[in-house]
């Protein structure tokens, strides 16, 4: 099983900027240019994974407040056999936050995020300028193993963070009414759907989010989105 394994990411800033599709109304949520600071801190190399996952209801005793939708892939309390390094999804925000809490993390924030993902010189992919499917799972519909792709690491040495799944931000807007926050999801996933209308699928350029409304617990875990976490650094 793999264990969480962090990287230190120096202080250094940069000029961020994210785009991305309009499909009903707008985003509100900061596209820049604005200078952002990050770091220190240290990244987690991979995604959560259903096995970290499982550690982690065994040692804190977590149990959502509302548990519907919670990791529903599991089955008996948990996971199928065979994919304990699989990412694991079908978790909220507030599970991945107390998920972090729990071993003194946190969910990075989109700036963080995308320095993360593209390091100094602001690639738009992990591994360079041009997209390199064979690099990352981009395509296909099924997970896969959250060190795999080695050839696609992000210049941090960080897995995955092109496909395989969406990641979970900290960043998140409220507009007044109680029925619209929101918050964005980074990476791109291994999911397409097959119509415009879907959310957004396949790999994604550092440089890109998804607006995701923040329904309730039951609508936001999704089967393609995940989480890596982060923790502050001197």
């Amino acid at each position: 099983m793999l264990e969480m394994d962090f990287v230190r990411v120096p202080r250094d800033s940069y000029i961020f900027r994210v785009t991305h599709r309009i499909m009903e109304g707008d985003c509100q949520m900061e596209h820049g240019p604005v200078l952002r600071q990050v770091g220190p801190i240290y990244a987690m190399k991979f995604a959560v994974t259903n096995g970290m996952y499982r550690r982690f209801l065994k040692d804190s005793g977590y149990r959502p407040r509302d548990p519907e939708g919670f990791l529903r892939h599991w089955q008996g309390g948990s996971f199928p056999a065979g994919e304990e390094d699989l990412p694991v999804v079908n978790v909220s925000r507030e599970d991945a936050k107390a998920f972090a809490a729990f071993y003194g993390c946190r969910l990075p924030s989109e700036a963080e995020w995308q320095y993360l993902a593209g390091g100094p010189n602001k690639l738009r992919w992990p591994w360079g300028n041009l997209l390199e499917r064979s690099f990352c799972n981009g395509e296909g519909g099924r997970l896969q193993p959250v060190d795999s792709h080695p050839e696609g690491v992000s210049p941090f040495g960080l897995y995955n963070m092109c496909g395989n799944c969406w990641e979970w931000v900290s960043d998140e807007f409220y507009d007044g009414d109680l029925q619209h926050r929101f918050t964005v999801l980074k990476g791109g996933c291994c999911w397409r759907g097959p119509d415009y209308w879907h959310a957004d699928g396949g790999p994604q350029p550092n440089d890109s989010h998804l607006k995701m409304h923040l329904i309730g617990p039951a609508m936001d875990r999704c089967a393609t989105v995940g989480f890596r976490c982060v923790k502050d650094g001197e």
